[in-house]
Formats: structure tokens, C-alpha cells, sequence
């Protein structure tokens, strides 16, 4: 007697696995004001934010959402990143996007943060955003990150770059010209990204 072979059955790829991100999303962080440009963004894995560093001086740094301006153990750093008036080249910090839970970061130069220069990546909602800039606003000082983490710092030229900077005079009246911060520290191999990758054409890693 012959028995009835077991069906196999097989899933399609597209039923269940969605496509894999392969964007390169920009912000723009400080400028006239200390904000970041957008302050919310849909990112999907394997996404790329590209932050790109306006007038002033800014960091992204990671928080958890209940405890801002704070750096997260082991997240996202991206150092002091400068733009200073005539330069030709933008400072760049290409973080690749992991998961799609929210993110939470800020800019931990100054008071930049207590005044409200935070970003949410993947938020649940628009009110997720309002919160978090409030709690961050209610915080009395902002603690640096330690190391560079999570993305590569590179540079692009000005004319590629998703903003025109500010005049002299708004960006020193915007506050974006906070004193000098120290030098980011050396980025370690393990949390580096290879910029080359993203955009041969137009990203320079730093080096030295």
C-alpha cells in the first residue's frame, strides 16, 4: 500500500520578510538654532542617517527615553563635530539604522539639549516626540559620551550637503556657536562603519 506524501509547504519570501533599507536619510544638526532638522524620522534596517553638522558645535548622542540628555551605556556617540564660518567641507556622522524600535538622542554640547535639540528615530507617535523634548527641557545638565560608537564620522563637501549654513551673525544670535568642545575621541574599529560604502562619490573618512 502506497502512502500519501507530507505536502511541503513553502513561504514566500515577500509574505513574511520585509525589504531591507537601503536609504540614506539625512539630518541636519544645529545651524541658526540648535535643533536637528528634521527631529523625527521612519528609518527602516539597514537604513543609513547621515547627520551632518551645521553651524556650532554638536554632538548625537544617545539617551534612553527615561532619562534624557544622559548617554546611554553603549549607545550612540558621535563625538564634537565643528562647522565653523568658510568652511568648504560639512562633518558627517553616518549611523547605520539596526532596529526599528525608537531611538532616542540629543546634543550634548552645552545647554543644547535642556533647550530642546533632541531627535526621535522610529517613535511610536508624534506625542512620543513631545514628551521626550519636554523631559529633556526639565533636565539641568546634559552629560557627554565617552567614545565615539555606533557610526563613522567622515565628511562631505558643502555643496552636497542637505543645508546652507547660516550667516555669521544668526548663528552666533541662534546660540549655535557654542565654545569649542574638545576633540571627539578616536572612534574604535569594532563601532566603526566604512563611510566608502555609503557614498564613494561624495563621503571622505577623517582620519589622524
Amino acid at each position: 500500500m502506497l502512502s500519501t506524501p507530507t505536502p511541503i509547504l513553502v513561504a514566500r519570501q515577500n509574505d513574511t520578510t520585509p525589504a531591507a533599507g537601503n536609504k540614506l536619510i539625512p539630518v541636519v544638526v544645529g545651524g541658526p538654532q540648535d535643533t536637528f532638522v528634521p527631529n523625527q524620522i521612519s528609518a527602516a534596517v539597514g537604513d543609513i542617517v547621515q547627520f551632518q553638522f551645521s553651524n556650532g558645535n554638536h554632538t548625537v548622542t544617545q539617551a534612553a527615553q527615561n532619562a534624557p540628555c544622559t548617554p546611554l551605556d553603549g549607545g550612540i556617540n558621535s563625538g564634537h563635530i565643528p562647522f565653523q564660518d568658510g568652511q568648504t567641507t560639512v562633518g558627517t556622522f553616518n549611523m547605520p539604522v539596526t532596529s526599528t524600535y525608537a531611538m532616542f538622542l540629543y546634543c550634548a554640547t552645552g545647554p543644547h539639549c535642556q533647550e530642546g535639540q533632541i531627535i526621535v528615530i522610529n517613535p511610536t507617535d508624534a506625542q512620543q516626540v513631545l514628551d521626550y523634548t519636554k523631559a529633556s527641557q526639565s533636565t539641568e545638565k546634559s552629560i557627554d559620551g565617552t567614545s565615539v560608537i555606533g557610526g563613522t564620522v567622515a565628511e562631505i563637501q558643502l555643496a552636497n550637503a542637505a543645508f546652507v549654513p547660516a550667516p555669521a551673525m544668526a548663528a552666533a544670535a541662534g546660540g549655535g556657536g557654542a565654545p569649542p568642545a574638545a576633540a571627539a575621541p578616536a572612534a574604535s574599529s569594532s563601532s566603526a562603519v566604512t563611510a566608502k560604502a555609503i557614498q564613494p562619490s561624495s563621503i571622505t573618512n577623517v582620519t589622524g
